[in-house]
């Protein structure tokens, strides 16, 4: 069993203040240095340590990589009476499942293009290092208060392959991320369930442009290809 870290427990310095989330694999908390600075300390789970360890460090070694605003520092590790894990930057702002659930903030077509070109930025970034995220979702995003985003968890992160671990997958995760933004603005008016592509107030550009990131019909096979295609998508708006 896990032993959970209480508000007021110190780690190599830092003080938890509290847990902001939990995933299959760590638990991560709030928590501040002796300068009262933020910081996040995550808690790798030990069912997944004993099983899945050489995974569970990916994140390790590919925050040590990076150092970019868009991602979170890695800090340092910690191993503290048989828990470990690891100090991260703790990024300003709100995540974007926060912003739908919580805020029903409802995300105009600029702000979604703006967005999408963000993500296209973060995720070029991580191909460019040979790494692919793998769990571009909602509470993984988060919006700062200068409107940039931050791209965060790298739990299930990889070093590209061109196998098992390829770079569409992030397409993918994009396209539904902006598909979500879209349906923020959403207004039901029919009961039976129709596709999204049926759906959403989509114009015949933006709709080719979702659908090839989710690999519906056709793919794209470059960063380019895909930039391009938002670009005649803001052109038209």
């Amino acid at each position: 069993m896990d032993r959970y870290y209480k508000a007021g427990e110190k780690i190599d310095g830092y003080c938890i203040l509290k847990i902001i989330g939990e995933g299959r694999y760590g638990i991560a908390y709030l928590a501040v240095n002796s300068k009262g600075e933020k910081f996040v300390v995550k808690q790798l789970k030990k069912n997944m340590l004993n099983s899945t360890r050489k995974k569970l460090f990916y994140e390790e070694k590919i925050l040590r990589t990076l150092n970019n605003p868009m991602f979170p520092k890695f800090i340092s590790k910690f191993n503290n009476k048989g828990r470990e894990g690891y100090i991260l930057e703790y990024i300003e702002g709100k995540v974007f499942e926060d912003l739908l659930a919580i805020d029903k903030y409802e995300f105009n077509k600029y702000e979604i293009y703006k967005i999408g070109e963000q993500l296209l930025n973060a995720v070029e970034v991580l191909h460019n290092n040979g790494i692919v995220h793998r769990d571009i979702r909602l509470p993984n995003v988060i919006l700062k208060e200068n409107k940039n985003i931050a791209l965060i968890d790298f739990g299930l992160a990889r070093i590209i392959d061109n196998k098992r671990y390829v770079k569409d997958i992030d397409y993918w995760f994009i396209g539904d991320f902006l598909i979500h933004l879209y349906y923020s603005s959403y207004e039901i008016t029919e009961i039976e369930d129709r596709p999204w592509y049926e759906e959403l107030d989509l114009n015949s550009e933006e709709e080719v442009f979702l659908k090839k990131l989710m690999n519906i019909g056709e793919n794209y096979k470059s960063m380019e290809e895909i930039r391009k295609q938002l670009e005649r998508i803001k052109n038209i708006n």
